[in-house]
């Protein structure tokens, strides 16, 4: 039987780990959507830091060709999607070149080191009129899609509060070279993971945050390298208190430093008919406290395996019961992204678009003035 789907070719820049989660989600998506999607993903050309880099991801994924420079993958008209999974001092100039050339855009969170340059970004994205979206991967976890589908459908009420972390603890010994520290070698942990817990808070709530209060720390400020003792300036630390446009408050923790932590990224809301409660350790497991139910016997947290076919996603997964994991988020983002882009559809709300990375930015932006200035600080949108 031939496959009239249609044909999207990628072109990848970066070939590090987050090359590996792309280009399985690309992969995958090919057959788990195979029954309700018209389109199909081609591994075109693949870009890394040098040409080795590159050829060897070619043979790894299975894409057609390695590229010297990220400028054949835009000059290639069989290449549909460029996605921007470079570090992050690369998100910027790289990803205007291919909005530039009209090429549909995925860039990994964050999309650029301040506000002004994200907003440069969504500015010529919109511009240009191309399809756009930031790699905010955990809005397509079942768990976290059923959460917002029970605040839309207002379970917990009016929404009071939210707290949420992100702990980790690759930096956690003094004596590790900064080599191995992945947020030392990028933009610190409030960009690299504090980034998830904002998006996070105004995808659930729809929301703007509108004013912060914020500390950042660097505990090692000097560490050791391959050229010997080096001085660190990057955020180890992050905590802030958040005033919400809808009237909630929210506060957040990021920490690179968390002995025994590998990846936590945790969330609670509190409303006045019920909490949510998710753990990304966890991440098939909703927890849902109803304050009145039918039956009061039952009033406490229930905890909810999200795996019934009923659930968000799980139609196109596994029998009922059987669990996914991290890499799936990727999977059902970029197959939605695919969609979007194969039968012109809009990337919002679902998907986090270079608006919503803008505004992610924007309260990073506020949050380091806070810590730097010790005041709360008002978060400035550019319209």
């Amino acid at each position: 039987m031939a496959d009239n789907r249609k044909i999207l070719g990628i072109g990848m820049l970066g070939t590090g780990w987050m090359c590996r989660a792309h280009s399985n989600g690309y992969l995958t998506a090919n057959y788990m959507f195979y029954d309700k999607s018209n389109w199909k993903a081609a591994l075109i050309g693949i870009c890394g830091s040098n040409f080795q880099k590159s050829c060897f991801a070619k043979e790894k994924y299975g894409y057609q060709y390695a590229a010297a420079n990220y400028q054949e993958l835009l000059d290639d008209p069989s290449i549909t999607i460029f996605d921007n999974v470079a570090p992050d001092r690369l998100h910027l100039e790289p990803t205007l070149a291919a909005i530039r050339a009209g090429k549909q855009v995925v860039c990994e969170k964050p999309i650029a080191e301040n506000s002004a340059d994200a907003k440069r970004m969504l500015d010529a994205a919109e511009a240009q009129g191309v399809k756009h979206i930031c790699g905010f991967s955990y809005r397509f976890l079942p768990a976290i899609r059923l959460a917002y589908e029970l605040l839309r459908e207002g379970k917990l009420g009016k929404v009071y509060h939210v707290s949420g972390k992100y702990y980790q603890d690759q930096g956690s010994f003094e004596d590790t070279p900064v080599e191995q520290i992945w947020y030392i070698m990028g933009t610190g942990v409030t960009q690299g993971i504090g980034t998830h817990m904002i998006d996070m808070i105004r995808f659930l709530l729809d929301t703007r945050v509108v004013a912060v209060s914020a500390v950042n720390a660097t505990y090692n400020k000097q560490r050791n390298s391959k050229n010997g003792i080096v001085n660190v300036d990057a955020t180890e630390g992050s905590f802030a208190i958040m005033e919400l446009e809808n009237g909630a408050t929210a506060n957040i923790q990021q920490l690179g430093v968390a002995n025994g932590k590998q990846s936590e990224f945790s969330i609670e809301i509190y409303g006045s008919k019920g909490s949510l409660m998710w753990n990304m350790e966890d991440p098939n497991l909703l927890y849902y406290y109803d304050a009145e139910p039918k039956d009061a016997r039952l009033k406490g947290f229930q905890k909810i395996c999200v795996t019934e076919a009923s659930h968000p996603f799980m139609d196109i997964w596994w029998p009922k019961g059987h669990v996914i994991g991290w890499e799936h988020g990727h999977v059902n983002m970029l197959a939605h992204f695919m969609d979007c882009v194969a039968n012109d559809k809009p990337v919002a709300p679902l998907g986090g678009t270079f608006r919503d990375a803008y505004e992610v930015s924007c309260v990073i932006d506020a949050m380091n003035l806070s810590s730097m200035e010790r005041r709360s600080v008002v978060v400035q949108y550019d319209e």
